[in-house]
């Protein structure tokens, strides 16, 4: 039987998932991980390392076989809506520069500009809209931030968040499927994006959920 880890950087975007499916809490010393049978839930923290860290240790530990990032994330294109789910194509990084020595802006020296998500996967969960994230330790609350930290890597890029690049960097290491499902939480133009993200968390961990149930029938 296939093992699936599903990592989350925060608690609260796992809580649906982790009542509905009745997960057990099995390990908490480094991070918090959910357990029902082949199924693992684990929360990395907020942060590009926390969620490379996160994978890795997962990954070793349980041997897994399949791994899902799911969470909320913001978006400045006008093209989407407050909880609308969406899956990710390539992840780029938004904190990295090394040009100086001929890599391209937001690429680790000696690694690929960006990963993708796996193909087969991407066919799985080919009802929702594939989109380009980036991901940096800076949280984008500001159209200066966007110009400033996104724009500059790829015009492809319409979200954004603080970990995706890091789980999919460390599948790419370790040579293991990965896939990213989103939710838009909030808006670059609709006001505090702390506020926005709040008032729809709970509403986004619920869809969440759905969404994975079926999938993971």
């Amino acid at each position: 039987m296939k093992k699936y880890a599903i990592l989350f950087a925060m608690k609260q975007e796992a809580q649906s998932l982790i009542e509905e499916l009745d997960a057990q809490l099995i390990e908490n010393d480094y991070f918090e991980i959910y357990q029902k049978e082949n199924i693992y839930i684990a929360i990395s923290k907020v942060g590009i390392i926390n969620a490379s860290s996160c994978f890795a240790y997962v990954n070793q530990k349980f041997n897994i076989d399949l791994f899902i990032n799911a969470g909320l994330v913001g978006t400045f294109s006008n093209e989407l809506q407050p909880l609308q789910p969406v899956v990710v194509k390539n992840s780029y990084l938004g904190n990295a520069d090394a040009t100086g020595f001929g890599y391209t802006l937001g690429q680790v020296p000696g690694m690929p500009s960006f990963y993708s998500s796996e193909k087969e996967l991407l066919e799985s969960f080919k009802e929702f809209e594939q989109v380009d994230i980036c991901s940096s330790d800076v949280f984008i609350n500001s159209n200066e931030k966007v110009d400033k930290i996104i724009n500059p890597i790829s015009e492809t890029i319409k979200i954004f968040d603080m970990e995706c690049f890091g789980f999919f960097q460390s599948a790419y290491i370790f040579k293991k499927p990965i896939i990213s499902l989103k939710i838009i939480s909030d808006h670059i133009d609709n006001g505090s994006n702390e506020e926005q993200f709040n008032l729809i968390l709970s509403q986004g961990s619920l869809k969440i959920s759905e969404i994975l149930l079926e999938h993971l029938k």
